[in-house]
């Protein structure tokens, strides 16, 4: 990426990785200002595997923990010799339970129209959002579940897993085997285009402090993901947050992506609304007392 100057005469720069964490961080500071009341959970992944008796792993799943009480179910896999024997349930479980010991009342995830939608609503899982053409030609949806209430758990009709598996806590080597299984299967029903582009900039001033910063990317199915932008409370209320943005679309749709989407809560969606985005949908109640929403804006 090029050293640019912007038409605010602020020079614009890639972003480090340890300046994506600095900015992160920024990021969540000023939301704890707006929804302080709910205890702030500690950022972790969770890995939780099934292994055979030889001790392959067969199955697993990673379990991200958010703030204020959300985690998300990132990946779940099972080996395809190993399906529809109840392990994912058994993995689903422990997924709800391990969010439940954190403090966390929602449990949310993503899945397509090649993945397992019915499986999670057995589970209790409903749909908050539709996303249509995400990846080109399918369609996949966010649902979440609240785990602050009783309800029945799923038992498969074959479960024959649950007498001969155990799902235990399991580590890095165990992520990548289920990251490497989980992508090999989308892979062979959408594959992937190109490599992960990223698209993270920050602004410097003249001393070279940074004053702003965009952390956004596309994806192999040409899908652009905003993850965060953050402005310098000293610099707000001059258009640099709308301008990055603008500059984030630009390269977005110069490198392929066709959309792009995103994450908000309710104390600034009016920013992207006014910058064109849509809804998608709101999952209620969160934080507590708040609305947090799933953006997309087609470019």
């Amino acid at each position: 990426m090029k050293r640019v100057k912007t038409d605010m005469d602020h020079e614009q720069i890639p972003l480090t990785e340890d300046e994506e964490e600095l900015v992160n961080k920024k990021i969540i500071e000023y939301a704890d200002t707006m929804a302080p009341a709910f205890p702030h959970t500690e950022e972790e992944s969770l890995v939780f595997k099934a292994a055979d008796e030889e001790g392959n792993v067969i199955g697993g799943c990673i379990v991200n923990i958010h703030e204020w009480g959300r985690a998300v179910l990132a990946e779940l896999w099972v080996d395809e010799r190993y399906r529809h024997h109840g392990l994912g349930s058994m993995l689903i479980r422990a997924a709800e339970n391990a969010a439940r010991e954190k403090g966390c009342y929602y449990l949310c995830l993503g899945t397509a129209d090649y993945m397992a939608r019915p499986l999670y609503e057995k589970h209790g899982f409903k749909v908050f959002t539709v996303n249509r053409d995400i990846p080109m030609g399918h369609v996949s949806w966010s649902l979440s579940k609240r785990l602050d209430g009783d309800r029945p758990d799923y038992i498969p009709t074959d479960n024959t897993a649950d007498g001969r598996y155990k799902v235990e806590p399991g580590g890095k080597d165990d992520a990548a085997i289920i990251d490497s299984g989980l992508d090999r299967f989308c892979v062979d029903v959408v594959p992937d285009k190109h490599e992960y582009i990223t698209l993270s900039k920050k602004l410097v001033d003249k001393d070279g402090s940074m004053i702003a910063a965009v952390i956004a990317g596309v994806d192999g199915k040409d899908c652009a993901d905003l993850d965060g932008i953050w402005v310098d409370e000293r610099y707000r209320g001059r258009g640099i947050g709308a301008y990055l943005l603008r500059e984030i679309e630009r390269e977005a749709k110069e490198n392929g992506a066709y959309v792009i989407t995103s994450y908000c809560c309710d104390w600034v969606s009016g920013f992207f609304f006014k910058s064109g985005y849509t809804a998608r949908g709101e999952l209620p109640d969160y934080p507590k007392g708040h609305t947090a929403y799933e953006l997309e804006k087609r470019i």
